[in-house]
């Protein structure tokens, strides 16, 4: 009986034992979703840095010209958004679905615009690209948006920034230059003279963005930006 006894109550802690176990795993964690976001658009007109040719007159606005803007297509891109400003004042803006479009403006001014890419993964910046359009100005042309390279030395994780600057009147041009880490504000120089700085070190694989004002004598000015990743 003893024994009798002894089976049945093993048999019921095994049985006790089995119920109770259960998957310890817990839910399993779904994948990282992957996003695609577009490549960066190029533009090609207006020539960067130059008075406009690529225009056309408005009908009855002698005050105002059809400019042409095109752009390179953006990897993975469904469609784009021109955006234009006159020192540093935002003009107007357009989503298109093409490579080109055509955008009435004031005769004798300079303009800033970029156009950036988008998906539906997120959008991405081009550069800063500048132009005049023809006319006689009122005042003075404001300086075109800046022209800036930016190198990477990265055996010492250091970054060189330079820029070329222009206004189609000859005035003498002064810049502030302001570099931002991951959207926050990292380096800011003032007031400058030349259009290069001394090395910037840098993170690896750190996303930036280098914004160069270009100023002259009579108060106007432009904005430049470029946008990208370090190396790693």
């Amino acid at each position: 009986m003893k024994i009798l006894r002894y089976i049945g109550c093993l048999t019921w802690l095994l049985f006790v034992c089995s119920c109770g176990g259960g998957d310890s795993s817990g839910p399993e964690t779904p994948p990282e979703e992957t996003l695609n976001p577009p490549g960066k658009a190029v533009g090609t007109l207006p020539t960067n840095g130059e008075p406009c040719s690529d225009y056309s007159e408005v009908s009855g606005d002698d005050t105002k010209v059809l400019i042409l803007f095109k752009w390179n297509a953006a990897e993975s891109a469904q469609n784009y958004n021109l955006i234009i400003s006159e020192s540093g004042s935002e003009v107007t803006q357009k989503n298109v679905n093409g490579l080109e479009t055509t955008v009435p403006l004031d005769r004798g001014k300079t303009y800033a615009w970029q156009v950036n890419a988008i998906n539906s993964d997120g959008e991405t910046n081009s550069n800063t690209y500048s132009f005049t359009t023809p006319g006689i100005p009122e005042g003075n042309y404001a300086p075109y948006a800046a022209q800036i390279s930016v190198e990477f030395i990265t055996e010492t994780s250091e970054m060189l920034v330079s820029w070329v600057g222009e206004d189609e009147d000859g005035d003498i041009l002064s810049y502030d230059v302001v570099i931002f880490w991951e959207g926050t504000t990292g380096e800011t120089f003032t007031g400058l003279m030349e259009t290069t700085l001394e090395t910037v070190s840098y993170i690896p694989s750190t996303a930036y963005t280098v914004q160069v004002t270009s100023k002259e004598t009579s108060g106007n000015f432009s904005i430049s930006i470029v946008e990208g990743t370090t190396p790693e």
